[in-house]
């Protein structure tokens, strides 16, 4: 592993470790802070799906015209975020973050430092199934983020979701929708958006009208392209030069990332994160391709609300309607393979391995030219150690790790190759 590696990793560890310590200190000077960035426009962004991937596309489409600031990687934490407000200085024009609901009283606690003169709220689907009890109660602590604006800012809401337009912002406030319904302010339909292609769409905005290609894999998409399109216009840019901006955008590590292996195959990289929402957009993808085996690897999904076994036979199903292959790993991963046989699919087709290490060694020898691995599973699972293993050797197999920092980031993956190595970025 690379000495930078090493550094990014121990400076993570060592600011987690502060972070947890001084985060009543840390969050109260983002609190003066914030109140002195007086010229500075603070975009905050909420969801359950596609917070941080519209976060990088806001602040491409501003940072290609305005001073922008924006952390990158997870910063949901309280201590992240905090620290994020304070690396904003008094020049930059516009301050992006994305903020988290993850559990009730979560959003109201963080409004005192971000102080939104934008909000962004993307859609309300089954993700902290443990800690909202309903759909509607979800709805209610994203909804705090519109009811925390600033005196004259903007409320940025997906048209498209009930629970989202019926979020109301302060008196003096303003609302812009995004959506597919004549109902939105930026409209927006889908043109092209299956396997190999990316998602492209047509968006209209105020009499313009423009073509918007992405390098986003999926449909699942549309909400945080249509937002970040929104949010661009509403702060001056034209249509076309938002449009240009979300064109560079590249696909997030784990979350829908297209990779070429040597050997010709590709890899859809979404094991950042495993809602089952992100689950069903995954195996869509794979429903529309042709001419190309299928292949679904898969550990588990979170947030469905059911026991494991129930998740086992949902995704079974799924499998049996989207994919040439399954596999199944993990515990139970027997029980999987019985019900997408069950569901249809040739016994042959299927397979089921205890441990990611016998997932592996099964792929080197089984994927080859032109097929298309749709890799999928829960940070705390680590299905990421497959797809490195399937670029050379790697130290860590662990069957149980607390870490919830994606593998390519942690110095005991060992030596390894990364995706500017023989991988390449599609």
């Amino acid at each position: 592993m690379s000495a930078h590696r090493i550094g990014l990793w121990l400076r993570r560890e060592i600011v987690d470790r502060l972070l947890f310590h001084g985060r009543p200190v840390v969050c109260a000077l983002a609190f003066v802070w914030r109140r002195l960035l007086f010229r500075t426009t603070f975009v905050a962004i909420t969801g359950s799906l596609g917070k941080t991937t519209a976060r990088e596309c806001v602040a491409a489409c501003l940072a290609s015209r305005f001073p922008t600031s924006c952390p990158r990687g997870d910063t949901n934490a309280d201590g992240w975020l905090a620290l994020g407000v304070l690396r904003v200085r008094p020049w930059h024009r516009f301050a992006v973050f994305e903020v988290a609901a993850g559990a009730p009283g979560r959003i109201a606690g963080r409004l005192p430092f971000i102080r939104p003169d934008i909000a962004v709220v993307l859609s309300v689907t089954r993700t902290h199934t443990t800690a909202y009890s309903t759909l509607d109660a979800c709805a209610a602590e994203k909804g705090q983020l519109v009811a925390g604006l600033r005196p004259g800012g903007v409320a940025v809401l997906n048209a498209d979701d009930p629970r989202v337009t019926a979020m109301t912002p302060p008196d003096g406030c303003f609302v812009r929708r995004f959506g597919t319904g004549a109902e939105a302010d930026l409209l927006g339909q889908v043109i092209d958006a299956r396997w190999p292609a990316r998602l492209s769409l047509r968006a209209s905005w105020a009499g313009q009208t423009e073509t918007v290609h992405t390098r986003l894999v999926g449909e699942h998409w549309l909400p945080a392209v249509l937002a970040s399109l929104a949010v661009a216009c509403h702060a001056g840019l034209t249509l076309r030069q938002a449009a240009v901006a979300l064109g560079k955008v590249a696909p997030l590590t784990g979350r829908m990332q297209p990779i070429r292996l040597p050997g010709g195959a590709t890899v859809l990289r979404d094991d950042y994160n495993a809602p089952i929402d992100t689950l069903d957009a995954g195996l869509r993808v794979l429903e529309g391709v042709t001419g190309t085996r299928r292949i679904l690897l898969v550990t588990d999904f979170s947030d469905s609300g059911t026991h494991r076994r129930l998740r086992l036979r949902y995704l079974a199903q799924a499998a049996a309607r989207s994919t040439d292959v399954a596999i199944f790993v993990g515990r139970n991963a027997r029980y999987g393979g019985r019900q997408a046989v069950e569901a249809g699919m040739a016994p042959e087709r299927v397979h089921d391995f205890d441990s990611l290490e016998e997932t592996a060694r099964f792929l080197r020898s089984e994927l080859g030219l032109g097929d298309l691995l749709l890799l999928k599973g829960r940070t705390t699972d680590h299905a990421t150690r497959v797809f490195h293993a399937l670029l050379g050797p790697i130290r860590c197999w662990k069957t149980a790790c607390r870490r919830r920092v994606p593998c390519d980031l942690c110095w005991e993956l060992g030596p390894h190759h990364t995706v500017d190595g023989p991988a390449t970025p599609l």
